[in-house]
């Protein structure tokens, strides 16, 4: 016997919620099946055509809005791949007629005999698919259009005027759809009439401008009904050229806006002459590098731009050592020839958003912006100064110099620009007067800091060589089942003067330098060797390894994973799993795509962490195959308080099942937090609720004693419709209350939000005893034990705050003991009311 589709399942949901979703639409839309016959036809479709739904919905007598007699319309003609019959009716090209996704767009006349009067459509059928690509419905939209097509004849325009302007004239509808332009328009930009009617001016974009320009430009066309201004387009054959446009909304008598007029000229010539101007202005005439007004403008929004990105500036003053005898041994034309080599040397060797200027004579500076530590800057300089040291060829002879550079640091160096060029200057000579062929730093301060970072990565890079870093694991369970299902490994440095330190205290270091793989690297094999290890206790457990952003964009990263895994041939590829952050997989989706896929191909599995705090796009997640997403801690830490962390943590999980991802929540720090996962969806989690990171050594004995939280297991099967939530939801209020009124006892006297933290929580915890915790358990004796302990926790919490406000606080915290106390008391009797709920003792 087949059984009836229940409307609560997921098919029927979507189904349920596509036709809702029609019916609310705005836009007049009509929905065939596969036999042609409408199942929904929506509010705005009856006010357009006459036809009620009642009177069509199930039937194929849909054309009777549209036609006197029986013809098909465009989605039937769509359902049926009548595209030929769609073509000749439509007088469409093949082109024309679908575009990517399949669908149809026409546009005509129909006798609308309902409403007894001709009106002109904007038809669109789109296609709709199931599963597996097969066609099984149609959805038409209609707009009507009949006023434009009206007003569109019934436009007269000069035409004389119009075909002899000087300046190029387009004429739009109110879509921007290109109705007309004049012969101006063709001898500027190239196109003729009839490949741009029809079309919008958007052809014409050059990028140049973004789309806060374009936003401004439609918001002052709809408040005040014109705009004019400079703006960049591109002729047919690719060329940018600027123009001066004005354009003009046209409305009828009625006030009603019928078309757009825009009128501009080409003012490349004027642009030349504006161009050749600041070019002598603000570019050195021999390099065509910047000179000192344009480095200086440069330098000016190179420290803003720093202070509000909390960025380092380099200023480099760069003079080339000797090179006084290039001109007293080969003459002034060599030498000039010998700058300009010079110069596009070092344009080539500093990145696309520095600057390189020349002040005059052999003196350069170089502005390396954006930069985020020293190390990064350490590079540019050296391959400045190989750059400039390989020989120059002038006339067959080989010139060689070196070069001197001065550096000084912004902010480390907080000086005004003009000193800031002094400084350099300065640190410029100091480099002469040790050696040449060398950099300074000029502020004795920064070259400290300079130097410590050094001194502090060679002492990672010894802590690496001597052994002094550790893995620590933390566990990976599923609280439905109680499985443990992994481990993540947790770096940390068994440092030898400060003991155990987290990564926050050390990773940051050297995350932007090469130390960064070779730590990486020593994880893999840790982790690789230490699965081989416990497999041969008996745990077959998989573990995940954090990528740092370098060593995943390492180019080698591929080749280097495949040589470490062959290196332990005991242990499967499919134990391990790669975290990488969600911001790094979506820096450069292409390539990073291609990576994962690689390493997937050897059978490694990936991790998005932190998956939330990103810039997350649908798009970009359907195409990276990593199979799991981890809610980043962020979220699940305030879960239970805030409902828009809830409702993200909801989000993912649904994200993670519309793309067939596996999702896991880390920094689950209470038994709370796990079953409300569990509520939501998310069976595997890791956080202090289960396991802190521990040492390898320490994993065994923590596996034979694992069990999960009891109230956890409550959840398998079917005792999780008998589970109750809110009493679980009462008992975090009622532990956080105590928490939050013994933690007022560490706090600042005005720091008043901690007791109305406190009082939220234990009114939240009484309207549930009062409410529903009274419906459900207020015939069991612990109810009115509760219910005394509770008045009298009341009363002592209020003493204690009182008595912390008068700053008497060994007195509060002799209070606290017996709030304790009590609260133990309750949290036992309430694990009564949920122990009795499962064995079914209350109603």
């Amino acid at each position: 016997m087949s059984r009836r589709p229940d409307p609560r399942e997921p098919a029927a949901l979507e189904q349920t919620f596509a036709i809702a979703l029609v019916n609310q639409l705005v836009v007049p839309a009509f929905v065939l099946d596969a036999g042609c016959r409408v199942v929904v036809w929506n509010a705005a479709c009856e006010r357009l055509t006459g036809m009620r739904a009642a009177e069509v919905i199930g039937t194929g007598e849909h054309w009777r809005a549209f036609y006197r007699a029986p013809k098909p319309c465009l989605a039937e003609l769509l359902m049926q791949g009548g595209l030929d019959e769609i073509r000749g009716r439509y007088d469409l090209s093949v082109d024309e007629v679908l575009d990517e996704s399949g669908a149809v767009h026409v546009e005509a006349w129909c006798d609308m005999p309902l409403l007894h009067t001709e009106r002109y459509l904007g038809l669109d059928a789109g296609p709709i698919r199931d599963g597996k690509g097969r066609l099984v419905a149609v959805v038409e939209t209609l707009r009507d259009l009949t006023e434009r097509q009206r007003a569109q004849t019934a436009l007269q325009l000069n035409a004389s005027v119009f075909e002899n302007s000087q300046e190029g004239i387009v004429i739009t509808d109110t879509s921007s759809r290109i109705l007309d332009v004049n012969a101006a328009f063709t001898r500027v930009t190239g196109y003729p009439r009839e490949e741009v009617l029809g079309r919008t001016p958007a052809l014409l974009k050059s990028g140049l401008q973004d789309d806060q320009f374009y936003q401004e430009m439609w918001h002052r066309l709809r408040e005040f009904g014109q705009w004019s201004g400079e703006i960049w387009n591109r002729r047919r054959s690719g060329e940018v050229y600027p123009e001066m446009l004005r354009i003009n909304a046209v409305k009828d008598a009625d006030g009603t806006l019928t078309h757009y007029v825009g009128m501009f000229s080409d003012i490349t010539d004027l642009k030349d002459a504006q161009r050749r101007l600041e070019s002598l202005a603000n570019y050195d005439a021999l390099t065509s590098l910047p000179n000192r007004v344009l480095l200086s403008d440069r330098l000016h929004q190179a420290l803003a731009n720093a202070k509000r990105r909390d960025r380092l500036v380099a200023i480099c003053f760069l003079d080339l050592d000797d090179f006084k005898l290039v001109n007293d041994h080969h003459g002034h034309d060599a030498g000039d020839r010998f700058l300009v080599e010079i110069a596009k040397r070092l344009v080539r060797t500093v990145r696309g958003g520095d600057t390189v200027a020349r002040l005059g004579g052999d003196e350069f500076v170089l502005l390396i912006t954006e930069l985020r530590n020293t190390d990064e800057l350490d590079l540019v300089l050296e391959r400045t100064l190989e750059t400039i040291d390989a020989p120059v060829e002038i006339d067959g002879i080989a010139l060689d110099v070196s070069a001197s550079i001065g550096v000084t640091l912004y902010p480390f160096d907080d000086a005004d620009p003009d000193t800031l060029l002094r400084h350099a200057d300065q640190a410029m000579y100091q480099a002469k007067q040790l050696g040449r062929n060398r950099y300074q730093l000029f502020d004795m301060e920064a070259a400290a800091n300079v130097q410590h970072h050094h001194q502090e990565l060679e002492r990672m890079r010894r802590a690496l060589q001597h052994g002094e870093l550790r893995l620590f694991y933390q566990p990976k369970v599923n609280m439905r089942t109680g499985e443990v299902i992994g481990v993540e490994a947790l770096i940390r440095w068994q440092h030898p003067e400060q003991g155990i330190l987290a990564p926050a205290e050390f990773l940051p270091l050297v995350e932007q330098s090469s130390l960064i793989v070779d730590i990486g690297e020593w994880v893999l094999h840790e982790a690789l060797a230490q699965l081989a290890e416990w497999s041969q206790q008996g745990h077959e457990l998989s573990v995940s390894v954090n990528i740092a952003t370098r060593h995943f964009q390492h180019i080698d990263f591929v080749a280097r994973l495949q040589a470490i895994l062959a290196e332990y041939p005991g242990v499967a590829p499919g134990r391990l799993e790669l975290e990488i952050l969600e911001s790094v997989a979506l820096e450069d989706v292409e390539a990073m795509r291609a990576v994962i896929a690689a390493c997937q191909a050897m059978g490694v599995r990936f991790a998005l962490d932190d998956f939330g705090t990103g810039y997350s796009s649908l798009n970009y997640l359907k195409q990276l195959p990593a199979e799991t997403l981890k809610v980043d801690r962020s979220f699940v830490r305030d879960m239970l308080d805030d409902q828009e962390d809830l409702a993200i943590i909801e989000g993912v999980i649904g994200l993670a099942s519309v793309f067939g991802k596996e999702v896991i929540a880390e920094g689950v720090e209470t038994p709370e937090h796990g079953v409300m996962l569990m509520r939501i969806g998310c069976d595997h989690a890791q956080g202090y609720a289960i396991a802190r990171p521990m040492p390898a050594d320490s994993m065994h004995d923590w596996l034979k004693g694992f069990e999960p939280d009891p109230r956890w297991l409550l959840g398998r099967g079917g005792q999780g419709e008998r589970f109750d939530l809110p009493l679980l939801l009462a008992q975090y209020d009622h532990v956080k209350w105590v928490r939050q009124v013994i933690g007022a006892l560490d706090a600042d006297v005005s720091a008043l939000p901690l007791e109305d933290q406190a009082e939220q929580c234990r009114r939240r915890f009484g309207a549930w005893l009062a409410g529903a915790g009274r419906d459900c358990y207020g015939e069991l004796p612990e109810y009115g034990e509760i219910e005394r302990v509770h008045a009298r926790m009341h009363e002592v919490s209020t003493e204690i705050l009182r008595l912390r406000g008068n700053g008497q606080w060994e007195a509060a915290r002799l209070q606290c003991m017996e709030l304790i106390g009590m609260k133990r008391q309750i949290l036992a009797k309430l694990d009564c009311f949920q122990r009795a709920l499962v064995e079914d003792k209350p109603s």
